[in-house]
């Protein structure tokens, strides 16, 4: 009787120490590029794009369709390159924006894995004869977490 009671308390003694905290991710994953809108005459004055359209090139994925009164966005970078390629539309015009950048992957935790942050942002407005958009200016050249990186002029 006595084995069996030791057998037993052993067991439970090495059940229990046995548990480890569980590994959830918690942390934050790879950092969407964010972009605020601004008026083009008044830099100081934000201003809603009545109606925006985001597609990702080449693939053409739809990230906004048709959304109203838009006064910013959030707009997921290319993780396998060093260039996201966009066309921002409105109903009556369309511009592409090219965003270049380089990549670091960085370990978050044994969950979470890794994240890629972007770093030394730069973005080409490609020229048409009629860009909806005026000017783009960068607040932020790193994309390490979800804060205002881009300011639109329109």
């Amino acid at each position: 009787m006595f084995r069996y009671l030791f057998l037993l308390l052993s067991f439970l003694l090495i059940s229990i120490t046995a548990c480890r905290k569980d590994d959830i991710c918690t942390g934050d994953g790879t950092p969407d590029l964010q972009i605020k809108f601004f008026d083009a005459t008044n830099h100081a004055t934000e201003k809603k794009v009545d109606t925006l359209y985001v597609v990702a090139l080449p693939g053409q994925d739809t990230l906004i369709g048709g959304q109203t009164n838009v006064s910013g966005l959030s707009v997921p970078l290319n993780v396998n390159d060093d260039f996201s390629k966009f066309i921002f539309a409105t109903p009556h015009n369309t511009d592409t924006l090219v965003f270049h950048y380089t990549r670091e992957t960085v370990f978050v935790s044994k969950a979470c894995g890794y994240k890629i942050i972007f770093h030394d942002l730069n973005v080409d407005l490609q020229p048409d004869n009629d860009n909806w958009i005026k000017q783009i200016d960068i607040i932020n050249h790193d994309v390490v977490s979800d804060t205002t990186h881009l300011k639109i002029y329109h």
